[in-house]
């Protein structure tokens, strides 16, 4: 039997985890995310949770992450609220530094910055209602770096390629999020 564990999040973090561990989310084919997540059922973090009434949860959507039945039984079934937040920080980072990465890509080999972020909704499926425009575009230039490369129609499809192959091998995307985009 599999159980679930809802958790808020924030749009454009379930899509993320859509993308990349299935819907719903299913951390045990991966041992870095399924160890963290067992590690929160196991061992809850409850020393922040005065910080975080329960109001301040309230997310504009949920994630199921799928347990096993021996996690249902052993560990539980409730994050705490300290682990709640520092779950969805974990993701919320891991999806932000995608889009900087990818959407720094095309610009540093010339493409209009515009045209980058969409690029990025596209390829990544994180369309207006799941990550609007303007808010890529404030956090990309909030934290971006700038780099001048001139190089050809090629070099940019190669280097895309590359990329997210290095992020699948890295454990920043998984195989389906490679597949999806």
């Amino acid at each position: 039997m599999i159980f679930f564990v809802t958790i808020p999040v924030k749009l454009y973090v379930k899509r993320f985890l859509e993308n990349n561990y299935g819907n719903p989310v299913d951390f045990r084919k991966f041992p870095r995310e399924h160890e963290m997540f067992k590690r929160m059922l196991k061992r809850p973090n409850k020393n922040y949770d005065v910080m975080y009434p329960v109001k301040s949860l309230k997310k504009p959507d949920y994630v199921e992450v799928v347990i096993s039945d021996h996690d249902f039984y052993r560990f539980g079934w409730e994050l705490s609220r300290t682990d709640i937040v520092a779950f969805g920080k974990y993701f919320e980072s891991r999806a932000k530094w995608v889009m900087r990465t990818v959407i720094g890509s095309y610009v540093s080999f010339g493409a209009p910055l515009d045209r980058s972020i969409n690029l990025f909704q596209q390829r990544f499926a994180m369309g207006e209602e799941y990550w609007p425009f303007d808010s890529i575009k404030k956090d990309f230039y909030r934290l971006r770096t700038s780099i001048d490369v001139d190089m050809n129609a090629y070099a940019f499809n190669h280097l895309e390629r590359l990329i997210r192959i290095n992020m699948k091998n890295a454990g920043i995307i998984t195989e389906n999020g490679l597949k999806n985009n």
